[in-house]
């Protein structure tokens, strides 16, 4: 009654328009005709752009100010839509031109992934199995120094990615690891100014090191009883007899490195019998440990060390 009572005085004074939108705007939020119609036309004029250099059908299409800079851009997929992939091109379009990101061919579904103000396309590739990764700075698109390096670059949350880096190390001679499949294992990474970065290991640590921790000691105990720890003999040794079983606890269990990321994860390669090369990944902090990962191969204090950064040095040391 009040409200009303207020409108009514106010209405009856000659300010009775600008009293009344005052109130509607109060009541349902003010909406910006004028900034939306913008929007809507700077939508149709991305398109259009798309058009005058692109064929093939959009397939797919994502519109807005990706790098939060008051200009609107687009990314977009021309070709054709499949069941389990999209073929055709990826653009990136603006007002101005449109731009093909990679050559013709068959993706998944592009994704678009926001972190930092920043929004980045993550495409992968269908044939190659490689996912490649796009952003915006100042309406201009670039290629990001992970694209086309890994398979399932996959956002974690906060800054922190993962992706699978395939590598021969089966074995440790490279002319032997080269005739076995490639292993495959996952590194990590995290966004800074717009760029990624590799969380490289410092792989100076001992067992000592490794001890410190619970389930590092605990998987120290096992490799010097059993050679594996029981998930690496379930995984490849499955059928293994009592000799066979005798014969890797006396010739498993070299350590070869071990190596701590800024990130918590630490990395154990180890030899085993039969010439093969394990790791165990541990997830570490001040106050508990685990294994996470375990499997076939040696890890890499980096996967790609033009892009790595490690941890600082203890100044106690």
């Amino acid at each position: 009654m009040t409200i009303i009572l207020s409108f009514f005085l106010t209405a009856c004074s000659g300010g009775w328009r600008e009293s009344y939108e005052t109130f509607l705007d109060d009541l349902v939020g003010k909406v910006d005709v004028e900034r939306q119609l913008e929007e809507i036309n700077a939508e149709d004029v991305i398109r259009d752009k798309l058009h005058e250099y692109s064929e093939g059908q959009t397939v797919w299409f994502q519109f807005g100010d990706f790098d939060s800079d008051g200009t609107s851009e687009a990314f977009a997929f021309c070709g054709k839509a499949g069941t389990e992939y999209l073929e055709g091109v990826l653009w990136y379009v603006n007002e101005n031109y449109a731009a093909e990101l990679n050559k013709s061919g068959k993706w998944k579904n592009p994704e678009l992934i926001s972190v930092e103000g920043t929004t980045f396309l993550f495409a992968e590739n269908h044939d190659d199995g490689l996912t490649y990764v796009f952003g915006i700075e100042n309406s201009k698109v670039y290629e990001t120094a992970v694209s086309g390096m890994f398979s399932n670059l996959e956002y974690i949350g906060g800054s922190d990615f993962t992706a699978e880096f395939t590598s021969y190390d089966h074995f440790e001679k490279e002319e032997l690891a080269k005739e076995e499949e490639p292993t495959t294992k996952k590194y990590w990474f995290y966004l800074e100014n717009g760029e990624f970065f590799e969380y490289g290991a410092d792989d100076s640590l001992r067992r000592a090191d490794l001890r410190k921790y619970k389930a590092g000691s605990d998987v120290i105990d096992t490799i010097y009883d059993q050679g594996l720890t029981d998930e690496l003999l379930e995984k490849y040794y499955p059928d293994a007899t009592e000799e066979e079983l005798d014969f890797i606890a006396e010739e498993a269990g070299y350590f070869h490195s071990i190596m701590l990321r800024e990130n918590g994860i630490l990395n154990l390669n180890f030899y085993g019998a039969y010439e093969d090369c394990f790791y165990i990944t541990f997830a570490v902090t001040e106050t508990s440990s685990e294994v996470i990962d375990c499997g076939r191969g040696f890890y890499l204090p980096a996967a790609v060390e033009s892009i790595a950064t490690y941890p600082a040095e203890d100044e106690a040391e």
